[in-house]
């Protein structure tokens, strides 16, 4: 059985992560997802890196979970479940965590488990040819662990729409749904988010790091905790280093413009 390993690329501000197992269309096993875990913890520490973009080698992002494994499981009893499942909780629960913006950039297909490292990425870019789906019902399972970041991204009816039937979908649809942010030509994708990574690695580190945290805090609550969350955490931003430095350089720009 050959297994995937993740290859990890530098740019400048950029590390790109890539799930890579061409053979089996870049499955994601549970040690792989104990991997991703490990790698993106460690590449959230190093202050070298502004922005994460995680892919798949060659056409396909991912196929997901691999299947020979949940095959060799089904006789493994409740306990070995339970913590075997410790690597898939800590996955989707990773990402709206760390420091750093995290993009995933899709090509082929984004099935089951990896369509929902897709939601669960702080945007997703994707070629016209990439294709989604949560097919997981059709051999007797459910999406459990992606379920959350599914109705994060496409709310109630869309994520049960994948979840219950276990069709697939094209990129246009995924777009119009809410999982991508924008589909693009194959040749114009690498470009796309290239420049989403400038933009992103210009910003101030501290007040992204802050502005993620406010985000998933905020997003999670109903309106009145969120505006009670908002006016907690107003002080982190309104009295930061990266504030004043923002507001001289505006005035700067506006004089040099006077």
């Amino acid at each position: 059985m050959t297994s995937t390993q993740l290859l990890v690329e530098h740019e400048g501000a950029c590390a790109t992560v890539i799930i890579s197992n061409p053979a089996k269309r870049n499955a994601i096993a549970t040690a792989t997802a104990a991997d991703l875990v490990e790698t993106l913890q460690g590449l959230d520490k190093n202050p070298d890196v502004r922005v994460i973009v995680i892919t798949g080698e060659g056409d396909c992002f991912s196929s997901g979970g691999d299947l020979d494994e949940f095959l060799s499981t089904v006789s493994a009893g409740a306990s070995v479940l339970w913590d075997t499942g410790e690597p898939w909780q800590k996955l989707f629960g990773l990402i709206p965590t760390l420091s750093k913006p995290v993009i995933a950039r899709v090509v082929g297909p984004a099935m089951a488990g990896a369509c929902g490292l897709v939601a669960a990425c702080d945007f997703a870019y994707a070629a016209e040819d990439a294709t989604f789906g949560s097919p997981e019902i059709k051999i007797g399972l459910f999406p459990l662990f992606i379920l959350p970041a599914l109705l994060n991204r496409m709310g109630q009816r869309h994520a049960l729409d994948l979840a219950l039937t276990g069709r697939s979908i094209g990129s246009a649809d995924a777009a119009r749904m809410g999982l991508v942010n924008a589909v693009v030509p194959k040749n114009e994708l690498d470009q796309l988010i290239n420049d989403q990574v400038q933009a992103l690695a210009k910003l101030e580190p501290a007040t992204v790091r802050r502005g993620k945290h406010a985000f998933h805090k905020i997003s999670s609550t109903g309106a009145e905790e969120g505006l009670e969350l908002a006016r907690g955490l107003r002080p982190a931003f309104m009295c930061s280093e990266e504030l004043r430095r923002g507001i001289e350089k505006f005035f700067n720009k506006k004089g040099a413009k006077a």
